[in-house]
């Protein structure tokens, strides 16, 4: 009879995956509170037009979907499910970046069943402004983007 449980290689690399993406929302709800706490009466801006400005966003990426509702709170889990299964199924080059989008998407979802909105508030330029969860997810992004760049002239040579 076969064991059905994991290596211990590989229960290694999913406990480190599940301790960045519990490191990203820890370090996105407590940018948040702190924020939160910290800009209760004006913006404060560091450098030109980089700076700390409170928004609550209650649509998606860019402002997009404002006043979604239930809707874009399903969407995000649904999607957010989705990553979790593509973490076990892809290639394991791809759940480090993953678990980075996970965390991301954890952290704006708790933000939007706690609150009904997104809490920003890193101001950068033209931007809309964002949060450590957005900063996550799209550093993920570009990361899951270049994996498979990378992967894809060893495939081509295979064929």
């Amino acid at each position: 009879m076969r064991s059905t449980k994991l290596p211990r290689v590989a229960r290694n690399r999913w406990l480190t995956a599940a301790a960045v993406a519990t490191a990203v929302v820890a370090a996105d709800q407590l940018t948040k509170i702190a924020v939160s706490h910290w800009t209760a009466r004006l913006p404060y801006w560091l450098l030109g037009s980089f700076g700390i400005e409170l928004a609550h966003n209650t649509g998606i990426s860019f402002g997009r979907l404002q006043g979604g509702g239930w809707p874009v709170m399903a969407a995000v889990a649904i999607v957010t499910i989705i990553l979790v299964i593509l973490m076990w199924r892809l290639p394991r080059r791809y759940r480090m970046p993953l678990a980075l989008i996970v965390g991301g998407s954890l952290g704006n979802l708790i933000d939007r069943l706690r609150w009904g909105y997104v809490v920003d508030f890193v101001a950068l330029g033209p931007w809309p402004n964002f949060n450590v969860a957005d900063a996550a997810i799209v550093c993920g992004a570009v990361l899951v983007a270049w994996q498979a760049l990378r992967a894809a002239p060893a495939q081509a040579d295979d064929a």
